[in-house]
């Protein structure tokens, strides 16, 4: 793990979504002990990909009513 503090934090989002190795875990966890500005740093970013985890995106009416009325008066050129 590189020791610069935005590779740091870099380190710690990669950890938050699982894409470190075994190694780099005990890395960034042992950074976390020891690091009261990464972890809070940590914290608000779990957090936040807690909130993202959360959002539910789906089209307005009036974009289904579009699509299908599109759909609708759909002639293929053969």
């Amino acid at each position: 793990m590189t020791q610069t503090f935005t590779s740091t934090q870099n380190d710690v989002i990669r950890y938050l979504y699982n894409e470190t190795s075994n190694q780099e875990n005990s890395l960034v966890e042992e950074a976390l002990l020891f690091d009261k500005d990464l972890l809070d740093f940590y914290l608000d970013c779990a957090d936040l990909k807690s909130g993202m985890d959360k959002i539910q995106l789906s089209p307005s009416d009036s974009a289904i009513e579009r699509i299908l009325s599109y759909s609708r008066n759909y002639e293929p050129k053969i």
